[in-house]
């Protein structure tokens, strides 16, 4: 392998990581915010409880996920999921207090200056019929990049005599 061809393949990679950062999605770069920041002691155990809980709800435990009823103690990382026809009520430290629908994921992660507490409810999104698929800028425009790299790589001159 000469170092044209070397430098080839390091402009194919730049150019291909280049690619996925341009036409990447928006939400492959969100970051989750907090819906609410709980000031809690370094030194809790529990950092908050499930006050009511109804119907079929769900808490991460050391073995996976565990039904919990009323007054559940909540720790640090901790995952709530409530059910299609769930609901509970979660308080988290002196300050936030979280009335959790169903269908409804809230994470409890441990952040600088206390406990981010972040609702994750799944959002059904509606296409209408005549709208452009949304994947169709994605590949054209990795297919004019990878096209635009061949060419690039195929037109460098590698000295090598064919018919002499």
């Amino acid at each position: 392998m000469t170092i044209r061809h070397g430098l080839g393949a390091v402009f194919v990679f730049v150019v291909l990581a280049a690619e996925g950062i341009l036409f990447a999605t928006p939400d492959a770069f969100a970051q989750e915010t907090c819906s609410c920041l709980a000031t809690v002691p370094a030194s809790a155990g529990a950092i908050g409880r499930l006050t009511q809980v109804h119907g079929n709800v769900q808490m991460s435990q050391a073995g996976g996920y565990a039904g919990v009823g009323p007054e559940a103690p909540v720790y640090s990382g901790a995952r709530i999921m409530t059910g299609a026809e769930a609901s509970a009520l979660l308080a988290v430290g002196a300050n936030c207090a979280f009335d959790i629908p169903g269908n409804t994921t809230i994470k409890v992660d441990p952040v600088e200056g206390g406990m981010c507490v972040s609702l994750d409810t799944p959002v059904a999104t509606v296409v209408p019929a005549s709208s452009e698929p949304v994947m169709l800028p994605a590949l054209l425009g990795g297919a004019a990049v990878g096209g635009a790299a061949a060419l690039v790589i195929g037109l460098q001159d590698d000295d090598d005599a064919v018919s002499r």
